[in-house]
């Protein structure tokens, strides 16, 4: 017989020891147990997928920045009417801007007495008080439009004589009409540029004689959008002449009327401030009708309302002649990739191609807007929310969808999970 070994002795009892409370609770609970940790594991909440890779927010038009024959003194901005600056120059500089605040005199009075196409407006009576104040402007040089007491001249005659021969005196005639006194109605003209934006800008009459109204070229350019925007007004500073009930026929001072695509807005000039132009020009681009703004202040020299005009309608011309239509996004264009639990990385693409109204040097700024939760499963090809590319206020949203399908987590991979 072998004789006993007090070592195995030892680690079988070694083992029984430690087996001990599992052979206590008996297999059925180990099992329980097992399982029950197999349910928490199932239970656990998965990551949620996550975007990566995601797309540019802003980029360059290539070939700028814009190459425009800007002027050599004073300040000077172009935009296109309703989307975006193309540039400016001379910084924020103030300047008086003379006639220049007609504009906003005749936007202060369509917004309290408004009038659409074909509307004349009520009649205006000429008073002794406005016979005198023609005859003080026009002994001071200043530019006015005759009248005669007891004339009658509707509003939009009014405005007409305004805006075309750049009459000081009706520009005081509806001014004072409209709000009571000239006092108020500077008041109101203010008023109405704290609201459009204008925070270089103080207007001290309504003619722009006085040499206190001061301006710069960004907000002039706010003035001309907004104005021109208002069908009536556009109508007024496009026309070359209008017929008067007593001054008869007179004529635009917008020289630049006669050049092809201008269609205004104002012309101005005083010794403070030199001469300055704010201009529209229309140009077909692509088969689409645009609208170029922009304006030229502090000319001087010899000749500053005639440099004013000329440098104005260089700025113009160069301006339209840059833009283009050119396509800012490409289809299959990767936007951003999902990263997801049991998943490879997949890309979201654009699902087409878009195209914007452009210029060398222009700033595109694209965003991704997500339209539903990236919760497995999605299908290849789901659209799952759009790209939206600008150039100002000129936008394109673009589907963007899935090149891959996006699965659950699998069984095994929920339970192994650490």
């Amino acid at each position: 017989m072998t004789p006993y070994d007090t070592s195995r002795r030892g680690t079988h009892a070694a083992t029984r020891s430690s087996l001990g409370p599992l052979l206590r609770l008996g297999l059925p609970v180990v099992i329980v147990l097992v399982v029950v940790l197999g349910i928490v594991q199932l239970l656990r909440s998965v990551p949620a997928p996550a975007l990566s890779d995601t797309y540019a927010t802003s980029r360059a038009v290539p070939g700028g920045p814009l190459s425009v024959p800007w002027p050599t003194q004073g300040t000077a901005t172009v935009a296109v009417e309703g989307a975006a600056s193309m540039g400016s120059y001379g910084g924020h500089q103030q300047f008086a801007i003379a006639s220049l605040t007609k504009m906003m005199t005749a936007l202060v009075i369509l917004h309290d007495h408004p009038l659409s196409i074909g509307q004349s407006g009520p009649s205006l009576t000429v008073t002794p008080a406005d016979v005198q104040l023609y005859g003080a402007d026009k002994a001071q040089g200043d530019s006015v439009v005759a009248v005669t007491a007891g004339e009658k001249i509707t509003e939009l005659e009014a405005l007409e004589a305004t805006l075309i021969p750049s009459g000081d005196n009706v520009a005081q005639m509806l001014a004072t009409w409209d709000a009571g006194s000239i006092p108020a109605f500077v008041v109101r003209m203010n008023q109405l540029a704290g609201s459009l934006g204008l925070t270089d800008t103080h207007y001290a009459g309504p003619s722009g004689v006085n040499p206190a109204t001061v301006s710069t070229a960004a907000d002039q350019l706010k003035v001309a959008e907004a104005a021109m925007a208002n069908p009536v007004f556009a109508g007024i500073v496009d026309m070359a002449q209008a017929t008067l009930p007593v001054a008869g026929v007179v004529y635009n001072v917008n020289a630049d009327l006669k050049i092809p695509g201008i269609v205004g807005v104002k012309t101005g000039w005083v010794p403070a401030g030199g001469g300055c132009f704010v201009f529209a020009a229309k140009r077909t681009v692509d088969g689409r009708s645009v609208t170029v703004v922009g304006d030229v202040l502090g000319q001087q020299g010899a000749t500053p309302l005639n440099t004013a005009l000329s440098d104005g309608a260089a700025l113009a011309s160069a301006a339209g002649a840059a833009l283009s239509v050119e396509q800012v996004v490409s289809g299959g264009t990767k936007v951003a990739a999902i990263t997801a639990p049991d998943n490879p990385s997949i890309s979201l693409v654009t699902a087409s191609s878009a195209s914007l109204l452009a210029w060398p040097g222009a700033t595109v700024t694209e965003s991704l807007h997500l339209t539903r939760r990236l919760v497995a499963p999605i299908a290849k090809g789901t659209r799952v929310g759009y790209l939206t590319v600008a150039i100002g206020s000129e936008k394109a949203k673009v589907p963007v969808v899935t090149t891959a399908s996006l699965s659950s987590p699998s069984l095994t991979w929920k339970l192994t999970r650490l």
